[in-house]
């Protein structure tokens, strides 16, 4: 059967079968000082958002007994919206306003002492950053970082960690309601230049003086224009295509400008995500801890790349399946194609599919392979110096932990944005909802001291292959959320160690069990816990709905 009904059955069949859900046995002591030190720290972090809490408390309470009930709830709402989880929600861009001088006196107290609690408390997150990042969890503190702008959008350092730096729209200097925007320095560049440019929702980067043609329907062609008809008529060709580039990508597409836009903006926000929730990969701890450590003195270069990444898509399979045919075994039908030998991926516009899960796979190999290439290219230099043969090309996963790079493929299918929050590994997704039903249904499981150990070759070509990935999608998942992402720096870790092999010992091959300093047993427990707690979490509303 297909996975739509998978949620329903799985619920009958544990129902049946008494699954039991309850909770592993305690943690034992290995690798119980990494675990107590990651909770320590959110430990920390809970009492500074529980403290902010009460803070803001008292000033609501203070605004009630002064005649200041509306002001008053709105404290109330500010202290639960910023101690609620907020991961997925993107920060604030507009810098905030200055408190109005022209505030009757009480209520202008009320807003000072806000905003100065804020400040400290944000202060206080920052500082807890900083400690995580030494403590090697970068993931955590990038977390953090993201609480730090949600208590306070315009801490400056917090700001330059990320890459952002205020902008001043010369458009809005006369503008008493607009004090500047946080933004990249590419956009900053992108609007401030000597040919200002503006972000447009429908049609992407466009010089701010062809605003209004675009407006009135006509469209640029070789330094003339033309209308949206006849735009479209040329574009249909592929050699034609739309082009739509942003800061890390192109998107090439006869699809229409509109949905090449659409895709881009996803992109960004996925690649950009990456770079702070897996920051680990992209860059080493040292660079990390230097980025913290001189962010109150000077921002973050662009993070553009010299070359924009690129993404092909096409208005039908055929036209797709054209372009991918020498890169593809004969009678292998696929949805979308990252291309390793010239670093593009391919896509079509599928009618049968809803959602973008497909591109957001791809473009996960595409993310991580460009910038580590130089690496592997480093480590199979010094294997060939090391066994007297001639350099072959390095192949990613090739002896062992292939699973890691189609698990977070796989599970990375499950990112979604929508008005302006992000979500990523629903319990009730696809693959993972394949995990759990692989697990608890199928009983199909291999153990992951040898699952981990299977490379590119073994895993592929394994007989139960469908059954392999939907284990490394579950694996991925289980490694970013258990126990509030406890392993997700581990597994950014063997993430890196793949596709950046040590140069100077390319043979060294860590394991999962090495990194986390749990035995494979324990991760095993601990996985199938896992499963079942998100089968649980599906389980739950279905039973309160039948009951009603």
């Amino acid at each position: 059967m297909g996975f739509e009904g998978l949620v329903s059955r799985i619920v009958l069949l544990m129902m049946l079968t008494g699954l039991s859900t309850g909770v592993a046995p305690g943690q034992d002591r290995v690798g119980a000082t990494a675990s107590r030190r990651h909770r320590n720290f959110l430990e920390q972090r809970q009492t500074i958002l529980e403290n902010l809490k009460f803070e803001l408390g008292e000033v609501a309470d203070w605004c009630h007994e002064n005649n200041l009930p509306q002001v008053g709830d709105e404290v109330t709402q500010l202290s639960l919206d910023l101690i609620s989880d907020g991961s997925g929600t993107l920060p604030a861009r507009v810098v905030a306003l200055p408190i109005e001088l022209t505030l009757p006196e009480k209520e202008r107290q009320c807003q000072t002492e806000v905003a100065h609690l804020r400040m400290n408390r944000a202060r206080d997150l920052y500082l807890l950053a900083r400690k995580t990042l030494r403590a090697g969890l970068p993931s955590l503190g990038y977390r953090l970082t993201q609480d730090v702008l949600r208590v306070n959008p315009d801490h400056v350092n917090a700001r330059a960690i990320l890459g952002q730096q205020k902008f001043q729209d010369p458009l809005r200097n006369d503008d008493s309601t607009y004090e500047g925007e946080w933004v990249s320095p590419y956009e900053a560049a992108m609007r401030g230049g000597r040919k200002p440019h503006i972000l447009h929702e429908q049609f992407g980067w466009i010089p701010r003086a062809h605003l209004t043609r675009y407006e009135e329907g006509m469209r640029p062609w070789k330094g003339s224009w033309h209308s949206r008809t006849k735009d479209e008529e040329i574009r249909r060709d592929f050699r034609n295509a739309w082009q739509v580039e942003s800061e890390h990508f192109l998107v090439k597409t006869n699809v229409s400008l509109e949905e090449g836009v659409i895709l881009s903006r996803q992109l960004e926000t996925y690649y950009e995500w990456l770079q702070q929730n897996l920051a680990g990969f992209f860059d080493t701890t040292a660079a990390l801890r230097k980025r913290f450590e001189r962010a109150a003195v000077r921002g973050r270069r662009s993070s553009r790349s010299q070359t924009p990444m690129e993404v092909w898509y096409f208005a039908t399979r055929d036209e797709y399946q054209r372009q991918i045919r020498s890169k593809v075994p004969p009678g292998i039908e696929t949805n979308g194609l990252y291309w390793q030998p010239d670093r593009r991926c391919y896509f079509f516009k599928n009618l049968e599919q809803e959602g973008l899960d497909t591109l957001f796979h791809e473009a996960t190999h595409q993310i991580f392979d460009i910038p580590t290439r130089q690496a592997r290219v480093t480590a199979a230099r010094t294997l060939a110096r090391m066994t007297r043969k001639r350099r072959q090309e390095w192949i990613l996963g090739g002896q062992s932990s292939f699973w890691v790079i189609e698990g977070l493929a796989c599970y990375f299918e499950s990112f979604e944005v929508q008005d302006d929050v992000i979500s990523v590994g629903r319990p009730d997704h696809v693959r993972i909802v394949a995990a759990q039903y692989r697990l608890l249904r199928d009983n199909f499981y291999i153990p992951l001291e040898t699952f981990c150990r299977l490379g590119k070759d073994q895993f592929q070509q394994h007989p139960n292959v469908r059954q392999l990935y939907s284990q490394a999608s579950g694996v991925a998942h289980f490694l970013m959320h258990y126990d509030e992402g406890r392993y997700r720096d581990d597994l950014v870790q063997l993430l890196a160690s793949v596709y950046r092999p040590d140069g100077r010992n390319p043979n060294q091959l860590l394991t999962l069990s090495n990194i986390t300093g749990v035995p494979f047993q324990k991760l095993d427990q601990q996985y199938r816990e896992h499963m079942e707690n998100l089968f649980q979490q599906m389980v739950e509303p279905v039973t309160e709905s039948a009951a009603q």
